[in-house]
């Protein structure tokens, strides 16, 4: 018998910044390795000049890495938000069945009594 095939449920917005956020990071790392390369063998003004691109680089990847350390960071408080308001909901939605169905019950029984 053939495998149905499972979708995956699509990313949600946080995880998307989340892989958009990594893939950069890796990105901007890998631009410093070159220009770190680079700078190693040049001289003079040309060597100035691509060390002070390396500390741009080095600037733009610290701010990644803490942009990415937040996002991760702000992620269980927000879990536990939702997580609080789901189990509010579902314990409303659980009395409200109940009570539908024992208002239901006594519905029937009155009118079969008749």
């Amino acid at each position: 018998m053939a495998e149905q095939s499972r979708r995956r449920p699509a990313r949600s917005a946080a995880q998307n910044r989340l892989k958009q956020l990594e893939t950069r990071l890796a990105h901007l790392e890998s631009q410093l390795k070159a220009l770190r390369a680079q700078t190693s063998g040049s001289v003079g003004a040309a060597r100035a000049k691509l060390e002070s691109l390396e500390r741009r680089a080095a600037a733009q990847i610290t701010r990644a890495q803490s942009t990415l350390k937040d996002s991760l960071d702000s992620i269980p408080p927000t879990l536990a938000a939702s997580k609080g308001t789901v189990e509010s909901k579902a314990g409303r939605l659980t009395r409200a069945v109940r009570a539908g169905v024992r208002a239901g019950t006594r519905a029937y029984r009155r009118r079969a009594r008749r």
